[in-house]
Parts: structure tokens; C-alpha cells; sequence
């Protein structure tokens, strides 16, 4: 992104998110009890909290959302019916953090209670405040101007989570840490870092606590290109269109219609999109699939032992919130012109609220590869069925990285999730210019040379979903499905083939633990049959397999231990919903699903959660300089057994053709 505008939307965002209330397109009236807070009811919570002595002028508030009402509850009610609503909402105030939840549908502060040594996520107005402090310390001047930079006023600092500590005395503080990085001559605002310094900064005291110098790294040449570089002729258009209007409904109230599928849609602040109460119309039944489905965070750690990189292990979705930094999608390019854009209404930091356009994307698009062909040799004609999806779309911007993620709904009955990564590599300034030269061996050691004096640091990502599936109803039960290799007796023509031994998850815990070969994973629901005599059941398909490589007792390893393992199993509780626990930012080691399994409940037959762990490991190179590809990583959930027959096999032959 170019500096300029990086720093007008830097700009914009904390003028919004300084409580402007002036979003008029969120409906003012609940629809459904899965709705986001509106907001009526966002401003209602802030009044009453004020009205109870638990808040003031002062008070900011990382967190308000609804809380859902029981699951039995929610899946009781129909169109019309009684809604109880809830606000859950975390406060600052006084240094201190408090939980309070608030009953907007009787005016009632239900809950309020003090939560002694945890940080809550990151306010637009801290990382403001931490920038300009930055800026403003002697040290930190003094160690730039070492760099040969005069003007700070031109510096771009982009405060960051603190990580993971465990120095005496910083327990209970507001702490970031906050790079910087050269105005230069270009217009990439992560292209020039001032390596060597990082500034750790208490926001609720307002000081500069340290400035970390570790020496002098020469700018180097001007790395800050511009990513929107043009130099070959533009494509004649390559579109998808939908030339006669969309196949999806999309009620008020974010509730989608499309082929045989129904969903609820909702964005929150910490984990973005919400896809509640997943149905299939099978023979005229709307059959529950999923009751919800949410990214419950990600994880982040870099590679390089650097003090002024060792801290880099985010977490993202608890630090910073997904569908706080939600981005604006562009038409015809973040997603097709055709799509339906659907704006988010934030609450914010100060209790009011601001609005995001075309923040959410929905469209159908035709992949262009068949969903399911065959010749007939006797007519000389083949038979064959366009595959056609629907697509739900966000892409939050986190800093240098943005992610897009997709919920994927498919003629076949499959639900794919898949997440791209893309954005600007963050690196680091070294002293190579290129591999030949004398320091291009230890300075690429933690990562790889992209441009002169520039390293992307080798890192990873972990996204955790929280799958709460309910197949037929909520009492469920995990299957590995193993693939075994059997010897076949002698005199057989073949020596061995392989077959499927089912085994059952006793308890909550790690599933990928239940490992006797290659496998694979089904949700069962045993109290169901088909007319065929199965049990139905939904399969979680993998694309790879990827686990952290870093040490358990290393401290950002301690703090996302679920990005450890590929599956986690639980017992369902709505309180459980974040795979690092609820509170992330500067979080003591251990919290999260290590807690959620520690009963070891058992969960044969019970309503379960799945928590998946998609990971890739980024081995950077040259190619992902100045802006990154979009690297795409994907799971599906994918139905065995549950239907009678193929759910595609009713696909029309052609598409509805033109009155024209």
C-alpha cells in the first residue's frame, strides 16, 4: 500500500473508531437472535453501564457483542418468535479490565465483575498514542538520527502486540512494542525499516519504558517501491458474470438462501465472520449441518532470535480483532462486480460505533470445471453439469499482511474454508545486496534475500477454526476412520490392500493424537440411519498438515499451544470460543483449549466442537517482494454418507437461457 495512503487510513480508522455513531445501514431492529448487536442496542449497553457507576467519560471498551442465547433456545425459535438479547462487554477503565453483561432487551446490567492480570485487545487509540510517544522520546530520537533521519515527523511507526513476557514488572502492564520505519523516497511504508530499534511503550502511563538499540544497520537502497507497479499491457476482460441477477437470497438480517443451502451471517470484532445454523434441504428437509463455524484465532511467530524480532509471535484475532481491521473490498477485484456488498457496523472503542462499506462480499461464480461428466459411448454424447458456488468473502488488513477468507458452499454438499495470505512480506534491513556478497550467509540465516539489503524473515501462520457441527442434532460423535494395510493370504493374486477401521473418540482432547496410519475424520451422528442403514455423517478433509515446529516451553509456543496440533476435540460450551482463551494480548501461557480439554470429558454421542489448526510454514523468497502472491490453504467438510445419492445429480443440463 502505498505511504500515503497507509497513512490516511490509519488516519481514517481512528477518527472512526473514536466513537463516530453516525452508521445508518445496520438495521435497527434484531431479525433473528444470531444478528449482530444493533445500534440501538450498542448505544443502549454503553448508557446503562454509565447509568449503573460501572463506566465514564473516560471508560474505553475493547469488546462489545452479542451474546448468544442458548443453543436449545436458538434452535427452538421461529420467524416472529421472542428474542432475548444480550451485550457482552469488556471495559477498560482505570488501568483496569472488567467484564460486564448487559440485558438490552429488560434494560438490565446483569454481570459486572473486575478480571484481575490480563490485557485486552488493541485500541485504535493506543496505537496511536504508542506512535506518537515513540516519536516523541529522546532516546528514540537519538538512535534515529544515529540512522541519519532529522525529520521524525516523517518516521512511520506501526505499533505492535508486546508478545510474550516474562520480565519482573511487567505483569499488569499496557505494553507495545513499536517499530519504525524511513520515509524514503518511494511510497512502500514496509519497505524501508530502521532496523536495530524498538521502543517498548505502557499506554495507560503514558512513558516510553526502553528503547532497544542494538546497532547501527545501514537504510540501504531505497526499497520502498510502490506494489502497483504496471509495465505490460492490460487483459480484454475475463469476467463472471451473472447476466440475469443472482441464485441467492439474502434477507435482512444476514441470512442467506442459495440452491438447496440456508446459513446466518454475522461480523464481530475479534473473529470476523460468523456462518451460524449451516442447513441442507434434503427432500424438502432443512437438515442441520453446522450450528456455527468461526476462525478463533491466529498465530504468527517469526523466525529470527533478533531482539527486535523475537517478539514478533502474533495472535492476530485476540490482539488486534479480524473484523475490527475488516478492509473495504474493491468491486471487480477484491471480488466480482456482480457480488452483494454488505457493510459491517463495528461497535468501537469509546461505546460508539463505525461502519465499514462493502465490507463482506457474497456471489456465486462458475469454477469453470465440470461438476460431475460422463460420455455415453451408444448415443455418442456427453453428459455434464457447470460447477457453480457460492462464495462469502472478508479480507481483514493486519498490518503488512492481508488475509482473505472464504466460506465456499458447493452443489455437492461440501462446505470448503480456505484463507489466502497476501500483502507486503515484513523484513529486515541488512547489510547484503546480494548472495554474493561476504554477510549474505548469516544475514539471510532466518530468512531470504528479497532485495538489496532487505531479508523477509521465515515465518509461519496458524488459523484455528472453531467447528461446532451438528449433524442431525447435537448429539454427535468423532470417527478416525484409519487406513490400514492388510497382507492377503498367499495364493492370492494380490499381496495387500488397505481398509478402514473406524474408531471412536472417547474423550476431549487432542484427536490427532488417534493416529494408527493415514485416516481421516467424520463427525457421525450413530442415533440417525439413511434408508441405505448409515449413519450420517460429515468429513473433515485436509489439504496438508501442518504443526508448529517451535518448543513447547518456548513462551510464544506457550502462548497458542493449539497451533501444536492439527485437531482439537471439546465438549460443546458457549463460553469456549477462542483457541487461545479470551484474553490474548500479552495472555499468560497455557490458557485456551489446553483448559477446555483439562476435564477430559467424554464426548461420545454429545454435542461436540471440532477446533482445526490450518498451518502453513512461509519459506519467503524472492518472489514474494514487493507485494506477496496470494497463497491459498484450504479444509473441507465434505458429506459421507449423508445423503441418499449424490445431491448433484439434480443439477439442470444448461442454464436458464435468455429472453433475448
Amino acid at each position: 500500500m502505498p505511504k500515503r495512503r497507509l497513512a490516511g487510513l490509519c488516519a481514517a480508522l481512528i477518527a472512526l473508531c473514536l466513537g463516530a455513531t453516525n452508521a445508518t445501514a445496520q438495521q435497527n431492529v434484531p431479525m433473528h437472535p444470531m444478528d449482530a448487536l444493533t445500534i440501538q442496542e450498542v448505544l443502549a449497553t454503553v448508557k446503562l453501564l454509565k447509568a449503573a457507576g460501572h463506566a465514564d467519560e473516560a471508560t474505553r471498551y475493547p469488546m462489545i457483542r452479542l451474546k448468544e442465547m442458548p443453543k436449545t433456545d436458538v434452535l427452538a425459535w421461529s420467524r416472529g418468535g421472542e428474542m432475548t438479547r444480550t451485550a457482552f462487554v469488556i471495559l477498560r477503565r482505570d488501568g483496569k479490565t472488567f467484564e460486564a453483561e448487559v440485558d438490552v432487551t429488560t434494560n438490565m446490567v446483569t454481570l459486572h465483575r473486575e478480571v484481575p492480570d490480563v490485557q485486552p485487545n488493541i485500541m485504535m487509540e493506543e496505537w496511536h498514542l504508542a506512535a506518537t510517544l515513540t516519536r516523541a522520546d529522546p532516546r528514540w530520537q537519538a538512535a534515529v538520527a544515529k540512522r541519519g533521519i532529522s525529520d521524525f515527523s516523517k518516521v512511520f511507526c506501526s505499533p505492535t502486540a508486546a508478545g510474550y513476557l516474562d520480565e519482573p514488572g511487567y505483569l499488569g502492564r499496557r505494553l507495545f512494542r513499536v517499530p519504525c520505519f524511513s520515509p524514503g523516497t518511494g511510497e512502500h511504508a514496509y519497505g524501508l525499516p530502521i532496523e536495530g530499534i524498538t521502543a517498548l511503550v505502557d499506554t495507560d502511563t503514558g512513558v516510553v519504558v526502553d528503547v532497544v538499540d542494538t546497532g547501527v544497520v545501514p537504510l540501504g537502497d531505497d526499497a520502498g517501491k510502490a506494489p502497483e507497479v504496471v509495465d505490460r499491457p492490460a487483459l480484454k476482460p475475463v469476467v463472471n458474470i451473472s447476466p440475469q441477477g443472482a441464485n441467492f437470497d439474502l434477507a435482512r438480517g444476514f441470512r442467506v438462501r442459495w440452491q438447496k443451502w440456508s446459513f446466518h451471517l454475522r461480523l464481530e470484532r475479534r473473529e470476523g465472520p460468523i456462518v451460524s445454523l449451516v442447513r441442507y434441504k434434503d427432500d424438502g428437509t432443512d437438515r442441520l449441518i453446522a450450528y456455527q463455524m468461526a476462525l478463533s484465532e491466529m498465530f504468527v511467530p517469526y523466525m529470527d532470535p533478533d531482539p527486535n524480532w523475537s517478539y514478533r509471535s502474533f495472535l492476530d484475532a485476540g490482539e488486534f480483532g479480524l473484523g475490527y481491521l475488516i478492509s473495504p473490498l474493491s468491486v471487480g477485484r477484491d471480488c466480482p462486480a456482480h457480488s452483494a456488498f454488505l457493510p459491517a457496523i463495528i461497535p468501537s472503542d469509546l461505546g460508539g460505533l463505525f461502519k465499514v462499506d462493502n465490507a463482506l462480499c457474497v456471489f456465486e461464480r462458475n469454477t469453470a470445471d465440470p461438476a460431475w461428466r460422463h460420455p455415453d459411448a451408444a448415443t455418442n454424447t456427453t453428459n455434464s453439469r457447470a460447477n457453480v458456488e457460492l462464495v462469502v468473502r472478508v479480507i481483514p488488513t493486519i498490518g503488512n499482511y492481508d488475509y482473505v477468507m472464504d466460506y465456499v458452499f458447493t452443489q455437492h454438499g461440501n462446505i470448503k474454508v480456505r484463507v489466502g495470505a497476501t500483502g507486503i512480506d515484513a523484513v529486515k534491513a541488512v547489510a547484503a545486496k546480494t548472495m554474493s556478497d561476504p554477510t549474505a550467509a548469516q544475514d539471510t540465516q532466518y530468512g531470504a534475500l528479497v532485495a538489496a539489503n532487505r531479508v523477509a524473515v521465515y515465518h509461519d501462520h496458524y488459523f484455528s477454526f472453531r467447528l461446532d457441527l451438528d449433524i442431525d442434532g447435537q448429539a454427535n460423535r468423532l470417527v478416525r476412520d484409519h487406513l490400514v494395510a492388510k497382507q492377503l493370504p498367499d495364493g492370492n493374486p494380490r499381496r495387500s490392500v488397505w481398509v478402514l477401521e473406524p474408531e471412536v473418540v472417547p474423550r476431549e482432547g487432542v484427536a490427532d493424537d488417534y493416529v494408527k496410519g493415514r485416516g481421516v475424520w467424520r463427525v457421525v451422528n450413530a442415533n440417525h440411519r439413511t434408508q441405505l442403514g448409515h449413519n450420517p455423517s460429515y468429513q473433515l478433509a485436509t489439504a496438508h498438515r501442518v504443526t508448529s515446529l517451535l518448543d513447547p516451553g518456548d513462551g510464544p509456543q506457550k502462548r497458542a499451544p493449539f497451533s501444536a496440533h492439527e485437531l482439537w476435540v471439546t465438549k460443546y460450551d458457549p463460553s469456549e470460543r477462542n483457541a487461545a482463551g479470551r484474553y490474548a494480548n500479552q495472555t499468560v501461557p497455557g490458557g485456551g483449549l489446553p483448559e477446555f480439554i483439562a476435564d477430559q470429558a467424554p464426548i461420545e454421542d454429545q454435542d461436540i466442537v471440532l477446533w482445526y489448526t490450518v498451518g502453513f510454514h512461509h519459506i519467503t523468497r524472492a518472489e514474494d517482494w514487493p507485494v506477496l502472491p496470494t497463497r491459498w490453504h484450504e479444509f473441507t467438510l465434505r458429506p459421507v454418507n449423508y445423503f441418499e445419492r449424490s445431491p448433484a445429480i439434480d443439477l439442470a443440463p444448461a442454464f436458464v437461457k435468455s429472453s433475448q
